[in-house]
């Protein structure tokens, strides 16, 4: 897996280059304080890469829709480090788990609210995504 890709053009050269994975990372803004959050980039690059790599979206995950927004705008999965360093540090093994169950309880409410019954069923279409929130670095076909 290639972690660091907020460009679509990076992503392309990440399917190219054989990477089986790409994480839309902008490893926490700590390398620019102002790069786009990642869910914002994560539309034009799931859709650039379609099929060929798996897609995980790595930051901004704080809880259960913030995954079911993700995953409903292309990615395969999410990536939930700081979350789980979070509950280890309150807690130990505990805390984890505890995190790990407010993580699903979210997802399934936020599944029921929107009438799904499945992570399977969502779509781009299940959000109210509002105009200029996407962010389609480094596509030359569309202005970023």
């Amino acid at each position: 897996m290639l972690k660091g890709i907020t460009r679509i053009d990076d992503a392309k050269r990440a399917v190219d280059a054989g990477v089986a994975a790409i994480s839309i990372s902008n490893h926490g803004g700590n390398n620019l304080d102002g790069t786009p959050g990642t869910i914002r980039c994560l539309p034009g690059i799931a859709h650039a890469v379609g099929e060929q790599v798996e897609v995980l979206l790595d930051g901004g995950i704080r809880r259960g829709a913030d995954v079911v927004k993700a995953l409903a705008l292309g990615a395969r999965a999410v990536m939930i480090g700081r979350a789980c360093l979070w509950g280890l540090a309150a807690a130990g093994q505990s805390g984890v788990e505890n995190v790990l169950d407010l993580l699903r309880g979210g997802i399934d409410s936020a599944l029921l609210g929107l009438g799904c019954s499945a992570i399977a069923d969502l779509t781009p279409g299940h959000l109210v995504i509002p105009a200029g929130f996407t962010r389609r670095l480094g596509d030359a076909d569309v202005p970023g």
